[in-house]
């Protein structure tokens, strides 16, 4: 019995041994075609076959904004990782700029990207631009999450809107700025050069302003 048990341990051993060699794993195949080959089994349909990825909100993927590289001359060692979101919450910002909604993302950690995209293939949730309202001031202050939304800005007084710098995440992305009130409100970044090509300012009419990561354009003022 003991030779019988020693000789299937050694044959475990020797065909373990010859998959790792080949650098291929298999589940549910002794014939892997590839470096992981996942085959469905068929024949029990009360076990789920799929592949699971690293799954969580948006809010904890933010939370790790910080362990995923930036790549820069080279991708960084995280380019092409694949998380599912589950839910949002979190600010959206930093590398998460573009989860806007559940489902699959993969990391781009390339030169002037660094964030994190949807994959493509599957339905997305259009994104729907929020509404905020803010007082006109001196220094009316437009924040980075305005960006690819709408800002109203009421009131009477007259200031300068301070827009905010544009960086690599906001690359083709929208503002748009609406004024309700009498206030004359002057179009600026102040003390900065990211506003080029626009009309002066707005005062009870609105302006649309679009961002290649530089620089911010007007498209339309009314």
């Amino acid at each position: 019995m003991k030779k019988f048990l020693l000789t299937a341990i050694m044959l475990v051993g020797l065909s373990a041994l010859s998959k790792a060699q080949q650098g291929r794993v298999g589940i549910n195949t002794t014939t892997p075609a590839a470096t992981l080959d996942v085959v469905a089994n068929t024949t029990d349909n009360t076990r789920p076959d799929a592949l699971l990825v690293p799954r969580m909100s948006r809010a904890e993927l933010e939370a790790k904004n910080t362990a995923y590289a930036d790549g820069a001359a080279t991708p960084s060692a995280q380019n092409g990782a694949l998380v599912f979101v589950t839910a949002l919450g979190g600010n959206g910002t930093g590398k998460t700029v573009n989860v806007t909604s559940t489902g699959f993302y993969y990391y781009d950690g390339t030169s002037g990207n660094n964030v994190w995209k949807t994959l493509g293939g599957g339905a997305v949730a259009p994104t729907v631009p929020t509404f905020r309202t803010i007082a006109g001031a001196a220094v009316t202050t437009i924040n980075t999450t305005d960006v690819g939304n709408i800002v109203v800005i009421t009131g009477n007084v007259n200031g300068d809107i301070q827009l905010p710098a544009p960086n690599a995440s906001m690359v083709g992305k929208k503002l748009t700025l609406i004024s309700t009130g009498s206030g004359v409100q002057t179009l600026t970044t102040l003390n900065s050069n990211y506003l080029t090509n626009t009309y002066a300012s707005i005062q009870q009419h609105g302006a649309e302003l679009i961002t290649d990561g530089t620089n911010w354009y007007s498209l339309a003022g009314q």
